[in-house]
């Protein structure tokens, strides 16, 4: 086997792994799962028309990220979701995504600004068009570009670990995920406005008020929750 070959099977190998995870991920966020349903491997590639292997990748990718759990004997599950779990994720993602901002607008380069503004562009784009699984995907860039700008591993491991387990509250009791309309005013949108104004403070490089507008930007997603659903 020639290395252009051995490049081939990896780059399949890696496309079923993205789709695998994308399709996946499209079934979460469209609830066509609930909090507390298992997922198997086996279903999972048979609804895909696809191999186990891709599928398994996938579902490990997720427990990495916190979307998913693994329960021995039953496979993978949706986590069921409690007031004090939610309570406990925001409060982390508050500290430290505060943090990320702040950093960000002290070490980002202008390209990578004008890559947050181009994110910002697709956000409201997405919204607009009521496309939930892309409204997601660029909504985890757009946080995790920024704790990849703080320069700080760390921090970015455990972001992203946070993110997703919010962003299951988020999927499920949010309005903007129950919605049957089909367009919508990006600029009637809360997150969106919010998104703007922090990628204004970080091109600015004013760090304590990106650090602000991060802080009050999660408390204001998780006080949405709670007061919505009387948590």
């Amino acid at each position: 086997m020639n290395l252009r070959t051995i490049r081939g099977v990896f780059l399949r190998k890696a496309e079923a792994e993205d789709r695998a995870y994308s399709e996946i991920l499209q079934a979460i966020v469209t609830q066509q799962y609930e909090p507390g349903d298992n997922l198997t491997e086996a279903a999972l590639a048979e609804k895909l028309n696809m191999s186990r292997t891709p599928v398994r990748s996938a579902l490990k990718k997720m427990i990495a990220s916190g979307m998913l759990e693994y329960c021995k004997n039953a496979g993978y599950r949706i986590p069921v979701l409690t007031p004090k779990d939610m309570q406990c994720v925001f409060q982390a993602r508050v500290i430290m995504e505060a943090e990320t901002a702040s950093l960000a607008a002290k070490k980002a380069s202008e390209a990578e600004i004008k890559e947050l503004f181009a994110m910002i562009n697709k956000e409201k784009e997405y919204y607009s068009s009521g496309n939930i699984a892309e409204y997601t995907k660029i909504n985890e860039s757009l946080h995790l570009g920024i704790a990849s700008l703080s320069q700080n591993d760390y921090l970015k491991r455990f972001i992203s670990q946070t993110f997703w387990r919010s962003e299951l509250y988020i999927v499920f009791f949010d309005r903007f995920y129950h919605r049957q309309t089909s367009l919508r005013d990006p600029e009637l949108s809360k997150s969106c406005r919010e998104h703007t104004e922090l990628i204004y403070a970080i091109s600015e490089r004013d760090s304590k008020k990106a650090a602000e507008i991060m802080k009050s930007h999660v408390i204001s997603t998780y006080s949405t929750l709670t007061n919505r659903h009387n948590v």
